[in-house]
This record gives structure tokens, C-alpha cells and sequence, in this order.
């Protein structure tokens, strides 16, 4: 049995207009199957845990990684895998593991059961999937690619928020404590996961492995915007490690971070405000269908 939980704005509304095809797709493959609408944000990991404790042996999110992360949060502790239809703006998290963006395709992929245990990270006390947590100039992004999102989509909505963003970011003061090792950065990007997309597939992480227990950590201090211009098209492929000097590459099981005043704080495709933030890795967190 599946259980669909659709977030009906998610992709600008495509979540919505894609569940007559769900429904001709299961009715077709004969496969004992429900719906459920999410009405307000947060709803979906309530709908997610009453799924899973319902008997559904697989809950799909159907949206985007904000819709993903409250389904792992609602599925946590059950027996249920977790299933995505990726229809949402980024969908990193489907990117990274090649999920289907044809929905019959991807529905396949929760009908066959290929099931991949993975790590996950742990914030503030909250499990996400564990994609990417930010700050610095990739959570401004995120916060002022709301704006573009009715206008464009998937990486063109986070560079052009990117340009923007770029001409008045001023670095923040942060301590990082990185496992026993600390460090005292104005940091131009912060960012830290077991995964490694972020904005739509741009390679943020591209080292990053969701079965070895420890997650990623890249740290760019204050540079100028003539090396933040550089390392741009760098990121965009995952290139931008090789360069030591202006990019600080750690493995750790736990990163904490503390700053002057509340900042930005981008978790699997959620924006937070805040001035401490922990990340620990939480492995063989969660169960998911897959290729």
C-alpha cells in the first residue's frame, strides 16, 4: 500500500495538477493506494505519521524537499520507507539519488521496493533527510528565491537570486565548532549535509556519501567578489574543492555554529532564523525506495 501526500502549491501548483495522473497510473497497476492533500504548512508530517501508522508500507512526498522533509519527520520511528514524486521547484534530494521525474516512472520505483537505508542529519533537534543546512550568501539565495519562484524554476530561480544577492552580502561573524576543532570564519558560505545538491543542482557538497556516517562541512571565509565570482561557475559543477585556499573541506559528525545576531539558515529547503544552529549526523536514519 501506498500513501501520497501531496502539497498541492509545490512546483507552483504542478503537485496539485499531477494527482488525476497518479490516479490513472495506481488504478492501472492495480496497487491499494491513498491520497492525501496537505491544507497548511506542517500538515504533511501529521498526514505522513497517521500513513505510516495506518498499515501504508511506503508515504510519498509529492513536491519539493520542503515537502520531503515533513514527510521523513511524520515517517520517523514507523516501519514505512519513504517515497518521493518529485514535482517541487529544486528536488535536490531526487537528483541525488537519479529518482524519476516522469511520475509513472517514479511511482515504479515505490511499486518495485528497492530499499536504500541512509544517514541523515539531526538540527536543532529536528531529523531532516540531511541534503544541505546553509548560511552566508547560499541562504540569502534561498530566501530571496521566493520571489523568483513564479517566474522561473529549478537552477535559474537560485541564480538570478544569487546575482542579487551578491552585490550587498556582507560576510557574518560565526564560531564553528567542527567536531573538537574550533574555528573563528567571517563566512562567505557555510554548509554542511550527507548529501550533495543544493538550489536546484548546483554540487554544493560534491563529496558528500549518505552511507559513511559523517557529514560533509565546507567553509569559504571573507573573500572578495572577484573570488566569489570565480568560485561560482566552480560550485555549479562541484569543482570549486579543489581550490584549498579559499575552500575549507571537513568531515564530522557534529558541527555547531554561533553567531553575532540571528541569521539565515537554510534546512532542506526550509528557511530558518537563528543564531546557534547544531548539526549531527544520524546514521541509518531513514528508509528509502530507490533505483
Amino acid at each position: 500500500m501506498i500513501a501520497f501526500i501531496v502539497n498541492p502549491v509545490a512546483g507552483g501548483g504542478r503537485a496539485y495538477r499531477k494527482i488525476p495522473e497518479i490516479r490513472r497510473i495506481m488504478k492501472k497497476r492495480l496497487i491499494d493506494y491513498r491520497i492525501y492533500i496537505t491544507k497548511y504548512a506542517g500538515e504533511g508530517k501529521i498526514l505522513a505519521r497517521k500513513a505510516a501508522l495506518n498499515g501504508f508500507k511506503v508515504v510519498a512526498a509529492v513536491g519539493g524537499d520542503g515537502t520531503v522533509l515533513e514527510v521523513v519527520n511524520g515517517i520517523k520511528g514507523t516501519q514505512a520507507a519513504l517515497g518521493i514524486i518529485p514535482v517541487g521547484t529544486g528536488n535536490d534530494f531526487a537528483r541525488f539519488f537519479r529518482i524519476p521525474k516522469k511520475i509513472e516512472k517514479a511511482i515504479d520505483v515505490l511499486i518495485i521496493g528497492n530499499i536504500k537505508v541512509i544517514d541523515a542529519a539531526v538540527i536543532n533537534g529536528i531529523l531532516t533527510f540531511g541534503n544541505i543546512t546553509s548560511t552566508g550568501i547560499a541562504s540569502e539565495t534561498a530566501a530571496l528565491a521566493v520571489r523568483f519562484k513564479k517566474f522561473l524554476s529549478g537552477i535559474l530561480v537560485y541564480l538570478t537570486a544569487l546575482l542579487n544577492v551578491l552585490f550587498k552580502y556582507k560576510p557574518y561573524s560565526v564560531k564553528i565548532k567542527v567536531d573538537d576543532k574550533e574555528i573563528d570564519r567571517e563566512i562567505t558560505i557555510f554548509a554542511a549535509g550527507v548529501l550533495s545538491y543544493y538550489g536546484g543542482g548546483i554540487r554544493l557538497l560534491p563529496g558528500a556519501d549518505p552511507n559513511d556516517g559523517y557529514l560533509d562541512v565546507m567553509i569559504v571565509g571573507n573573500i572578495n567578489k572577484v573570488k566569489i565570482f570565480m568560485l561560482l561557475p566552480l560550485v555549479i559543477f562541484g569543482k570549486h574543492i579543489n581550490f584549498k585556499k579559499l575552500v575549507e573541506i571537513y568531515k564530522a559528525k557534529k558541527v555547531e555554529i554561533e553567531a553575532e545576531k540571528e541569521i539565515p539558515i537554510t534546512v532542506d529547503g526550509e528557511i530558518l532564523y537563528g543564531k546557534k544552529l547544531e548539526i549531527k549526523v544520524e546514521e541509518n536514519a531513514i528508509k528509502l525506495c530507490t533505483l
